[in-house]
């Protein structure tokens, strides 16, 4: 009897109580919440210097073209579905020759024929805070119901077109029979620019950045979400507002911005840019401050809010605008 009291007084000392416990978990919770923070923080650093890296590739990728070119690729060689944009015709200098070459020109660009050329998904061009690569997409079909639906190349970025995505497209876009330098970027529709035409400098003119995709409105029609968002297929020409972007309205104001023509970001509070020279920047997506709409180049339908300026000043490649630091 004493030692088998010897060895349930022994038990009793191994045990927990309820008390005990609750507050062992309490305090596993309570780590669990200051950690997490930290954790998913990690997580966006490390993606955000990935979109970066991604950036750096595209830039680089823009530079050999020129090389090769000497001019940077067009915004999109037509307005139409038989027309591919800046993002496609820089794919050989990303290694992505076989997606390249399986383009047949002379169909759609949603035709069966083309399924390589624009359903594969490609990973440089997806931002990893947003999604992952897919061909989800939909095709556009002339601003109407796509014939094809989610199965098209998805992409994150645009390029520069400068202080509107559709410069180039309208009367007021031009001086002397041409396009209008001090509105225009490096890309827009039917541009060719050399590096020559970059008055303002390579380092100073951004090439491209991060595209604000808008969340859909409860009265949106169900089969026009993409096009809504400027988020059809990342390789076809057909929709501007799915590979070009402008300046005039400043950075997009978070997932709530319903503009499908900002530069914008998954990242918090930061946009992320390649320029000219190959070089990478954030821009805060915050000005802090307010002030009322101007025009600075003196065109009809332009007008930036003055906290802007300097956006408009680097999205312009021969605007006389120099931003220092």
């Amino acid at each position: 009897m004493p030692r088998q009291r010897e060895i349930q007084h022994g038990c009793a000392r191994s045990a927990f109580t309820l008390v005990e416990l609750l507050v062992v978990i309490a305090i596993i919770g309570i780590l669990v919440a200051l950690l997490l923070p930290a954790v998913q923080a990690a997580r966006e650093a490390a993606r955000r210097t990935q979109c970066t890296n991604q950036l750096k590739q595209i830039g680089l990728a823009l530079q050999n073209y020129h090389d090769t070119r000497k001019a940077f690729p067009t915004g999109r060689t037509s307005p139409t579905q038989l027309g591919v944009a800046w993002s496609y015709l820089i794919l050989p200098q990303m290694e992505l020759g076989n997606i390249y070459d399986a383009y047949d020109k002379t169909q759609r660009v949603d035709a069966p024929a083309n399924a390589t050329a624009m359903r594969t998904p490609i990973d440089v061009y997806v931002c990893p805070s947003r999604r992952s690569a897919a061909a989800d997409r939909d095709f556009d079909n002339n601003d109407q119901v796509p014939v094809v639906r989610a199965a098209s190349t998805a992409g994150d970025y645009a390029a520069n077109a400068g202080l509107e995505e559709d410069i180039g497209m309208e009367d007021n876009d031009f001086r002397d029979g041409s396009v209008d330098k001090t509105l225009a970027g490096p890309m827009f529709s039917g541009s060719k620019i050399a590096s020559r035409h970059v008055i303002d400098g390579l380092s100073n003119t951004i090439a491209v950045g991060e595209k604000h995709i808008p969340e859909p409105s409860d009265g949106w029609d169900p089969d026009m979400i993409h096009y809504r968002q400027g988020d059809t297929c990342f390789l076809a020409a057909d929709h501007v507002e799915t590979i070009l972007r402008g300046s005039e309205d400043g950075l997009a104001e978070g997932p709530l911005d319903r503009s499908n023509q900002k530069f914008g970001s998954a990242h918090p509070s930061v946009t992320l840019f390649v320029y000219l020279d190959g070089h990478t920047e954030g821009h805060t997506n915050d000005p802090g401050f307010s002030a009322i709409g101007v025009n600075p180049n003196g065109v009809d339908d332009i007008a930036m809010d003055e906290e802007w300026f300097w956006l408009g000043a680097l999205s312009t490649i021969a605007g006389g605008e120099i931003v220092s630091e």
